[in-house]
């Protein structure tokens, strides 16, 4: 029991504390003002800027006909201004746990500083220290970043979601920017090895016509993933108003040197989110993701042989989703996803599925 209350109690320390904050600030605002709200101290909002989101759907699959109303997320960001140096970010949210609980995580966390320091304007590289959203891909994380319901095979499977470490970012001029960082590997808040991964990004952006990325990643991953290696190029392109085109291909392997496996990939995913008007849009996305392990007779470790052979799994989607803004903040959309595969990898023994999604998003 006494677990059970201190397990509780942790998952709610950072809403005490952010009430306990808001409190404060709110107790401080003792000066009389002018009677019109223009008077009195600072506010919650002159210390800390808070922003966020709620995420709730309906979802059903055909594969065991299940179908279920969720609430999928609760995000509360809080960032901070450090006096013109550099800023302090941190975001927190609930994510449901698919069996009706919720698991409380810090999905970024981390302070911004520009090197220069406050010497006054010039273009200034950027370091970035904590646990942040890996700079890497076409797609985003969040869902009101999202054209549609759920993501592309290749952000599922070929990208990390979140990186803790370092990051330097400069814009170096004419449209082109690079960013070079240094983390514990994909999704690793705590690194159980010796080895870091290193990585970055080289873009360019062109105002009316969208932008190019080109991305990589090199480290020696714990457990059982071995070297690990990945290319991307991400690609947006903006030919008209209202119409917005992705694309990205991914390219990646790790390397178990001491069973001498190869597990190999190769993915990429097409898009295309044309506003209707300016309530109504409508995305279509097509992906494809296509994995492969190698297994070799000789071992480098000297241990039992494995037998030599390949497998190989490839894996489409077919995405469409009617989006709408009703408001500010607020807005739905329905996606309909079908997925399919050259092997039996869905449900019980299954080689496609059909999920439906409505969805309703309200950001603030």
């Amino acid at each position: 029991m006494g677990t059970f209350l201190f397990r509780r109690f942790a998952a709610w320390l950072p809403v005490m504390a952010f009430t306990a904050l808001t409190a404060a600030a709110q107790g401080n605002d003792t000066d009389a003002g002018d009677g019109m709200g223009n008077g009195g101290s600072a506010g919650i909002s002159d210390l800390v800027e808070v922003s966020g989101f709620v995420d709730a759907s309906y979802t059903y699959s055909n594969i065991d006909d299940a179908n279920t109303f969720g609430l999928d997320q609760v995000e509360i960001d809080l960032s901070k201004n450090l006096g013109g140096i550099g800023t302090l970010r941190a975001d927190l949210e609930w994510v449901s746990d698919g069996e009706g609980g919720f698991t409380l995580d810090a999905e970024q966390g981390y302070v911004t500083l520009d090197l220069g320091l406050g010497r006054g304007e010039g273009n200034h590289p950027t370091l970035t220290f904590g646990k942040f959203n890996a700079p890497i891909g076409f797609e985003l994380l969040d869902a009101p970043d999202m054209y549609q319901f759920s993501h592309a095979l290749v952000f599922d499977n070929g990208l990390p979601t979140n990186l803790t470490g370092a990051m330097l970012s400069m814009d170096l001029g004419g449209g082109i920017d690079a960013v070079v960082h240094l983390s514990n590997g994909w999704d690793q808040n705590v690194d159980s090895n010796t080895d870091k991964m290193i990585g970055g990004r080289l873009g360019y952006s062109h105002e009316e016509m969208g932008g190019i990325g080109f991305s990589a990643m090199r480290g020696n991953e714990s457990g059982l993933t071995g070297n690990l290696t990945v290319y991307d190029i991400d690609l947006t392109l903006t030919p008209s108003p209202g119409l917005i085109i992705g694309g990205e291909y991914n390219n990646g392997k790790t390397e178990l040197d001491e069973i001498n496996v190869e597990n190999s990939w190769n993915g990429f995913m097409v898009m295309m989110h044309y506003s209707l008007t300016e309530v109504m849009g409508l995305t279509g996305r097509y992906d494809r993701f296509s994995r492969e392990i190698s297994r070799s007779a000789a071992r480098r470790s000297g241990a039992q042989d494995h037998p030599p052979g390949n497998s190989e799994v490839t894996q489409q989607a077919l995405t469409i989703a009617p989006t709408f803004a009703l408001t500010d903040g607020l807005g739905f959309l329905m996606e309909l996803r079908r997925d399919f595969s050259d092997d039996e990898i869905f449900g019980d023994g299954e080689k496609s599925m059909v999920n439906f999604a409505f969805e309703m998003t309200y950001s603030f």
